[in-house]
């Protein structure tokens, strides 16, 4: 069977999927308001997203320490590959039940279309540089995308060298040797691909909502769904594939869905009602952010 270059079929996903969310779309009229988007077609261009230097300095040092700290993990934690001692003495039943499910699965299409689907999430925040509500706030929305996509590397790079867990198709001794002793055959825990996946959905969708408040609630629940649905599937092509056990897909999940609806709402303009809020902190020679909820 010959492969398809997964670039292409990344391209024409994402064009697929940007047909659907440009035909929700028109043309602004003198007064600014049209929007198939809102009820009545009602719509503001204002944006609710403040972006300065001051402000991003906490996000762009979450990342970068995160990042960081990463490499440092991978330079000093990370395991050798596995040895035909240490694959013989591998036993299934150490894994606990809930992710033993994953052991004797190896759906090699299912690793093919998950790594195409990674890539066309990748892709999601382009849409905001063609709608004519977003794309004159491209250069701000395009700051946080990529906070959101270096604050979930880092998380995901930290968790992965710190735990070095083994991946389920290692245990299956029905996969070639070369596969099973691959270089990142410890790093199991927790999927990037989905946690990737789910903070790109969530972000894509948290932020047409922020500048469609007034969205009609058929509008609304969809996109919400195809958020919630997108690293859904992924998750469960991952474990399809014997990448990842069930566990290892949940915390990626959640994680992403975090990072990518925390990073928008944290830049969202003051409001007096919000009862949440970030701050810089500093704990010896570590940065990061802390959140604060006034109750």
């Amino acid at each position: 069977m010959r492969k398809i270059n997964p670039t292409i079929l990344s391209l024409l996903a994402f064009l697929m999927l940007l047909s659907q969310l440009k035909a929700q779309d028109v043309k602004i009229d003198k007064a600014g308001h049209s929007c198939n988007y809102c009820v009545n077609g009602e719509h503001t261009n204002e944006s609710p997203y403040e972006i300065n230097f001051k402000k991003e300095i906490p996000f762009f040092a979450a990342g970068i320490g995160l990042l960081s700290s990463g490499l440092i993990l991978m330079k000093y934690n990370q395991k050798d590959v596995f040895t035909l001692n240490e694959l013989n003495q591998l036993d299934a039943n150490n894994v606990n039940r809930f992710d033993r499910v994953a052991i004797n699965n190896n759906n090699e299409e299912s690793k093919e279309i998950s790594d195409i689907l990674l890539y066309s999430e990748l892709a999601l925040p382009l849409f905001f540089f063609s709608n004519h509500h977003t794309g004159k706030d491209f250069g701000r929305l395009g700051i946080m995308a990529v906070e959101v996509f270096a604050i979930t590397s880092g998380l995901t790079m930290n968790a992965k060298y710190a735990f070095n867990r083994t991946r389920p198709l290692v245990y299956n001794d029905e996969i070639s040797f070369d596969t099973r002793t691959a270089s990142n055959s410890r790093l199991s825990f927790f999927s990037g691909h989905t946690a990737q996946t789910a903070a790109f959905s969530v972000f894509m969708a948290k932020v047409i909502h922020d500048y469609h408040p007034n969205m009609k609630k058929g509008i609304e629940i969809g996109i919400w769904t195809v958020a919630i649905t997108l690293p859904a599937a992924m998750a469960y092509l991952r474990v399809d594939a014997g990448n990842h056990f069930p566990s290892d897909v949940i915390v990626g999940y959640a994680i992403g869905a975090s990072v990518g609806w925390l990073v928008p709402h944290l830049h969202k303009k003051k409001n007096k009602e919000s009862n949440l809020s970030v701050a810089p902190f500093r704990y010896g020679n570590a940065t990061g952010l802390t959140l604060n909820w006034k109750l």
